[in-house]
C-alpha cells in the first residue's frame, strides 16, 4: 500500500485535545524511533503529542540529536487519540492497553501480519510489504513529510533509516527487498549519512555490552549435525556486567549467517 493517509490521520489529530504515541513492549529502533519521527511530523503541524513508554532506557537513540517528549506509563493516563506503531495486537502492548481502552479514537500503523487479539482501530494501516513501520510512515505520510522544513525532514529521514537498519539487521534479513532500497535512496537524497547512522546505532557498544555478547555466544550448542543452534543469556550475567540487554541489538545478530543451519534458538532471561 502506497496510499497517502495524511488527510485521514490529520482529520483525527485535529479533533483530539491530547495525543499519545506508543509501540510494543521491549521497544526497538523501529517502533520507538518511528514514534520519534511521527511526533516531529505532528509537531510541524502544531499538534503536541506524548510518547508513552514502559520506562526503558532510550539513551541509545541520543545520536538522533533531538529530545522527544516521552513519559513513562501511569495507570491514570488518558488521551483522546492513541496511535500505536509497529504493533497490532493487545498481547504486545502489555499494560499500555489501558491507553487504547480509554481513548476516544485509536490509530494502528504496522507492518506485521495481523496477530492474535488485534487492537480495534478507527484508522488502521497494516501492510507487511514494508520493511519497517518507519518505512511505512515515509510512504504513507509522504504528503505531510514533504511539507516539513529541510532540517525537520532530514530528522524524519534519519529516524526512518534507523528503523530500516533495525528491522533488516543492516539489510541482511529476508525482508530486504526493492521497496527497502527505493526508500533508502529517497532518504539518501534527503541528506542522511548512512555510514554514520550505521555506526551510531549498530556498532556503538560499550566494552561491557560486548562482553555480554561474547559470554552469551560462549553458550552456543549445536544439534543434529550442526543444523540447529541454541544459545542463551541469563539475568545473572546482565546484572554482573550492569547492562540492559533490551537496550541494544539482539545477540542473534552475531550468529546469523552461520553456514548449514536450519534454525537458531536464542533464550534470554529478563
Amino acid at each position: 500500500m502506497n496510499k497517502d493517509i495524511s488527510s485521514e490521520l490529520f482529520a483525527l489529530v485535529k479533533e483530539a485535545r491530547s495525543i499519545a504515541l506508543t509501540t510494543h513492549k521491549n521497544s526497538d529502533g523501529d517502533g520507538m524511533v518511528a514514534c520519534y519521527a511521527l511526533q516531529q511530523i505532528l509537531a510541524a503541524s502544531g499538534h503536541d503529542s506524548t510518547i508513552v513508554s514502559d520506562g526503558e532506557d532510550l539513551d541509545r537513540y541520543a545520536f538522533l540529536n533531538r529530545k522527544p517528549t516521552v513519559e513513562i506509563f501511569r495507570e491514570d493516563m488518558s488521551f483522546e487519540l492513541v496511535i500505536v506503531l509497529d504493533c497490532n495486537s493487545y498481547d504486545r502492548i502489555g499494560q499500555r492497553r489501558a491507553l487504547t481502552d480509554k481513548a476516544r479514537k485509536v490509530v494502528v500503523l504496522d507492518h506485521h501480519v495481523i496477530e492474535h487479539n488485534p487492537i480495534p482501530a478507527d484508522l488502521q494501516v497494516v501492510d507487511y510489504a514494508f520493511p519497517s513501520v518507519g518505512a511505512l510512515l515515509w510512504r504513507c505520510l509522504a504528503e505531510s513529510i514533504q511539507k516539513l522544513n529541510p532540517d525537520w525532514r532530514k530528522y524524519v529521514a534519519d529516524c526512518v533509516y534507523v528503523s530500516i537498519l533495525n528491522d533488516s539487521n543492516n539489510f541482511s534479513n529476508a525482508n530486504t527487498n526493492a521497496t527497502m532500497f527505493e526508500i533508502s535512496a529517497e532518504l539518501a537524497r534527503e541528506g542522511i549519512k548512512a555510514h554514520e547512522l550505521h555506526m551510531a546505532y549498530l556498532q556503538n557498544h560499550s566494552a561491557k555490552e560486548m562482553l555480554y555478547v561474547g559470554r552469551s555466544l560462549s553458550t552456543i550448542r549445536v544439534l543434529d549435525d550442526g543444523k540447529y543452534l541454541f544459545l542463551y543469556s541469563d539475568k545473572a550475567l546482565a546484572e554482573e556486567l550492569g547492562v540492559d540487554p533490551s537496550a541494544y541489538m539482539s545477540v542473534t545478530r552475531w550468529v546469523q549467517g552461520v553456514s548449514g543451519l536450519r534454525a537458531i534458538a536464542y533464550f534470554r532471561e529478563d
